[in-house]
């Protein structure tokens, strides 16, 4: 028994030393292209280490697209010990576990991919390296499957290892044939062909994929100018402020010579108030941009969204003066209508009402003849004291200007429109423009709107209407709730609800307690529902509270 126990030892430990003895040298040799793949958390705590294969010279790779999931950060280290930074995303695939991506190296040792599949029974080697050493386990093909009519999908005899995941699988010739994947329904291990890793890639609206959402890696932008852009853009949907400035500097690094992304990363500085950077950056777009004429024009934009909505005033290089020159700049070395608009805007937020009125004027004349520039227009003659007809014109020359069907873009207009019929006592025309914008709006306008529909309803009798309008901004009211249910209460005071006014002004207290509007409105309908006494006790409140209505209001009805 000793002796078969011996004999049995012997046996396998020949078996190993000659399986390692046997292992071809093209195998070893592979290990130059494999590395370890490891995933930080923000605070810098491993979240996760894998392997993967380089597989091109200038840094690109694949791995195990689990260890990048929720990585913050991500760093491979070659056979050599060397270690680098994983810079860019260049597509995943979560159900087989793989991805590719770049890593920040000049020139590594990149792997060669087979280009046709083991077959059954026929040898691999799982290739990775630990202390500069080559670490090459054997296995054998159980069976080879076929995905994407192209793409091997490999099962290993019985096998398995753990933390391997994304180690590259080659043949005999040193070739990857697949990336280690471990079975989550068996013993054994598998692998997917590397070629289908390499392969693949992601488009501009992969940005707003939830699965790259999760990972702190940014996405490499496309080659193509318009389709960075719009990545970029996707990306500023996504909320994250520090991934999105990565992508913005990337954006800035592709494309040295577009003015559009030092215009977003100088806006994006003006957003925290670092208005001396966006300056510079603005500044440097100009030396650097090949569209002269646009650097000025979004120089000038730039400028003047900072003096529009910031409160600032410690920054003084910034003017409406300065941003006019550069936006007469861009015009005069390229006369676009695009140009000429903003600095009307710009003469309007000068108070220069006439010259931007003859500018917006001249401008509908144009490729810019927009609902927004009959707008801009209507502004300039409301401040230069123009009749309201005159101004409802303009107002109609900016809904006629949209495209129809009106769309989302058009309410602006409409509702300017509306209210200005209502100030010319066009109760109807009023309502009609109301009822375009809130079908516009999709029944999320605001308590405003809706109080204002109401005051127009009631003027032409339209009580149920206006009953439900103002209803309605007693419920999406916020902190004006009290005066919407004032109000409500007297409407109905006023077409006789006695009892819904009652009910009405009581919620109105369970808000605001103190409203003595309410208290009125209630001792009123209580003294015409026979209610006296109670009616009385509500004017005595209000008389309490320093409104001199609760004594007339007990005078009367004492």
């Amino acid at each position: 028994m000793k002796i078969r126990t011996i004999l049995t030892t012997f046996f396998l430990a020949v078996t190993a030393f000659t399986a390692v003895v046997a292992q071809p040298s093209a195998v070893k040799n592979s290990s130059r292209s494999a590395f370890l793949l490891t995933a930080y958390n923000a605070n810098g705590g491993v979240v996760a280490t894998s392997y993967g294969v380089f597989t091109s010279a200038d840094g690109e790779a694949v791995g195990a697209w689990s260890a990048l999931a929720n990585a913050a950060r991500a760093e491979v280290t070659d056979l050599n010990g060397k270690t680098y930074p994983v810079t860019k995303l260049i597509g995943a695939n979560e159900l087989y576990d793989v991805c590719r991506f770049k890593v920040g190296a000049n020139k590594v040792q990149p792997a060669v991919l087979a280009t046709s599949p083991l077959q059954k029974d026929a040898k691999a080697w799982l290739v990775r390296s630990e202390a500069k050493k080559t670490i090459a386990d054997e296995f054998e093909v159980e069976r080879e499957e076929t995905f994407m009519d192209k793409y091997a999908y490999y099962v290993f005899a019985y096998n398995p290892k753990t933390g391997v995941s994304g180690c590259p699988f080659v043949n005999a010739s040193g070739q990857v044939v697949g990336l280690y994947q471990a079975s989550s329904s068996s013993l054994g291990s598998n692998a997917v062909d590397a070629r289908f890793a390499a392969q693949l890639t992601s488009n501009p609206m992969a940005v707003s994929n939830v699965m790259f959402a999760k990972t702190g890696l940014r996405l490499q932008l496309p080659a193509d100018h318009k389709d960075a852009l719009l990545m970029l853009m996707l990306a500023a949907e996504m909320r994250d402020s520090a991934k999105y400035e990565g992508y913005v500097n990337d954006y800035l690094e592709a494309f040295p010579h577009e003015v559009d992304g030092y215009a977003t990363r100088a806006m994006n500085k003006v957003g925290r108030g670092d208005y001396a950077g966006a300056d510079a950056d603005m500044k440097t777009a100009l030396r650097q941009a090949t569209n002269k004429a646009e650097a000025h024009a979004e120089y000038s934009r730039v400028m003047y969204q900072k003096i529009l909505y910031s409160a600032d005033t410690l920054f003084t290089a910034w003017t409406l003066d300065k941003a006019l020159e550069e936006s007469e700049k861009a015009y005069s070395m390229d006369p676009q209508p695009g140009y000429r608009h903003r600095t009307a805007q710009i003469l309007f937020s000068k108070g220069e009402y006439a010259k931007a009125y003859d500018m917006f004027a001249e401008l509908a004349s144009t490729t810019m003849r927009t609902g927004e520039v009959y707008f801009e227009a209507a502004q300039c003659k409301t401040q230069l004291g123009a009749s309201k007809d005159e101004v409802v014109v303009l107002l109609d020359s900016a809904v006629a200007a949209c495209n129809h069907p009106l769309d989302a873009t058009a309410a602006p207009y409409v509702l300017a429109r509306g209210q200005m019929n209502a100030e010319l006592d066009q109760y109807k025309k009023a309502i009609a423009d109301y009822n375009v914008y809130d079908t516009l709006m999709y029944g999320r306008a605001n308590a405003e709107f809706y109080f204002a529909r109401y005051q127009c309803e009631v003027k032409v009798r339209q009580y149920q209407q206006a009953l439900n309008d103002i209803a309605h901004a007693a419920y999406i009211g916020g902190q004006n709730t009290p005066f919407y249910l004032a109000e409500m209460a007297s409407f109905q005071l006023r077409v006789n609800m006695l009892e819904d006014a009652v009910k009405s002004s009581d919620l109105c207290l369970s808000l605001s307690p103190e409203n003595t509007d309410a208290l009125i409105i209630k001792g009123v309908a209580l003294v015409n529902l026979k209610k006296k006494d109670e009616g009385m006790e509500c004017f005595r409140k209000a008389s309490e509270l320093g409104d001199k209505r609760g004594d007339e209001y007990k005078e009367k009805y004492k």
